[in-house]
């Protein structure tokens, strides 16, 4: 997870014409699923919720983005499995009224971002 002063990415496929999306103060979660996780879907998604949570109270981030990011590991669980599990990420957080942007799945995207410095910055979490 990072906490962000800015993020912007526009998905790879896109016309020159696109200009990306453009998000101010953001933790950004970069999201890698593997196949142990399929069988541990409800304590991954806990977890997930409480960390992502807990990052943003300490920095008074109010929005998330969520990105998938499988370069994270060796062994990925199955996509649909790790798509799904970022949506039902986004909708527990929606419905403790963050902001949440999803980058698109499964694509490959431009993205620049610009972390913040304190040591909160940049937090390493794994289940």
């Amino acid at each position: 997870m990072f906490h962000l002063e800015s993020f912007w990415f526009r998905p790879n496929e896109s016309t020159s014409d696109d200009a990306g999306v453009n998000i101010d103060e953001c933790i950004l979660v970069w999201i890698q699923s593997e196949p142990a996780d399929e069988d541990n879907r409800s304590s991954v998604l806990r977890k997930m919720v409480k960390n992502i949570r807990w990052l943003a109270k300490k920095v008074s981030a109010n929005t998330i983005v969520l990105h998938s990011f499988a370069h994270l590991g060796i062994e990925k669980a199955n996509p649909d499995f790790a798509e799904a599990l970022i949506n039902e990420v986004s909708e527990r957080l929606i419905t403790r009224d963050f902001s949440i942007h999803i980058v698109p799945f499964g694509m490959f995207n431009e993205f620049k971002m610009h972390v913040s410095g304190p040591s909160l910055g940049k937090v390493f979490k794994q289940f």
